[in-house]
């Protein structure tokens, strides 16, 4: 064989490996974040909005670092010019996202929390055509919209997860949340458009600032709540598994699986980088009934797992048509 064809060949099967690991990670995110926030299912906890706002001053603690190392800069200048709209998309995908997601899987099951959020996609699509009008919203698009939410009404109507404190209010959380990510996608996409392709920000740029105003975002919110960890000495009392997790959400799930994320579009593209993120939903679910031992349907939890992926493929086949 060629040396060069082989050494294409093992470049992209390294993207293959680091993709189906950050799906992995993502997936596990999902029982973890159950586990941390449910003293009935993992014990002695802190608030959520607590844990959203450690991961995130964990997670700024590295992304300039690794930033500074690849690109040379941190380029304060750029930063402090947008920082309306850093502010903006760190309110919604880390403030918003992380109250969504942490307080719904408080009321909910992990399971049915990694299938709702799985539908973000199709949510993108839509806020981009009927908001910002940067899409067309085709009959194809149409239908695949239907789909993906008929999985999601499907979890909504007749997940067997019945265990919990308050299944709806913890899956509308969780939609609340997909929302405000994808709104997140959808602002980044607007601005990144307004710049010139070669003089864009990159994706390791991007989220190490919307990681650092989205904390700046979170802290006051989460103090306001909760003003009594205005006291230093309280974190000194955190319980220990908390600390396990928050480390895993901060250093695994963010800072190494976006890591690896970026790494594997770099070599391969987006768009078959993407394919890899249908495995977040399949894995969760999976986890979920390994590690909490919640129950999983064998028609419900892969019928809408199947109608979410069907829809996301129809949408973005339309798109690159």
């Amino acid at each position: 064989m060629d040396t060069s064809l082989e050494a294409k060949k093992n470049y992209e099967i390294g993207a293959y490996v680091l993709l189906f690991a950050t799906a992995l990670i993502w997936a596990g995110t999902w029982p973890l974040g159950r586990w941390l926030v449910s003293e009935e299912v993992g014990g002695e906890t802190i608030p959520p909005m607590m844990i959203a706002t450690i991961r995130y001053f964990l997670v700024i603690l590295c992304f300039p670092i690794i930033l500074r190392w690849r690109e040379g800069s941190l380029n304060l200048t750029f930063a402090r010019e947008h920082w309306k709209i850093f502010s903006f998309m760190g309110i919604t995908s880390v403030t918003i996202y992380q109250a969504g997601y942490l307080i719904g899987e408080y009321y909910t099951s992990s399971s049915d929390a990694v299938v709702i959020v799985s539908s973000h996609p199709t949510l993108v699509i839509i806020l981009a055509s009927l908001v910002l009008r940067m899409e067309s919203l085709s009959s194809k698009r149409v239908i695949g919209v239907l789909l993906s939410f008929s999985g999601v009404l499907l979890i909504f109507g007749f997940s067997p997860n019945l265990d919990v404190p308050n299944r709806f209010l913890g899956n509308l959380l969780i939609f609340g949340g997909a929302i405000s990510y994808a709104a997140y996608i959808v602002i980044s996409r607007y601005f990144l458009n307004s710049f010139e392709a070669d003089s864009q920000p990159s994706s390791l740029y991007i989220i190490t600032w919307v990681s650092f105003f989205g904390f700046l975002t979170t802290l006051p919110v989460a103090l306001f709540f909760h003003p009594e960890y205005i006291n230093p000495s309280l974190y000194f009392e955190i319980p220990e598994r908390v600390w396990f997790g928050v480390a895993y959400l901060a250093f695994i799930s963010t800072v190494l699986g976006y890591w690896f994320y970026l790494e594997g579009v770099k070599r391969l593209s987006a768009s078959r980088a993407a394919i890899f993120q249908n495995l977040v939903p399949i894995f969760g679910v999976a986890l979920s009934a390994l590690l909490l031992n919640e129950i999983i349907d064998p028609i419900i939890h892969p019928t809408a797992i199947v109608l979410i992926i069907a829809g996301i493929a129809l949408v973005n086949r339309d798109k690159r048509n």
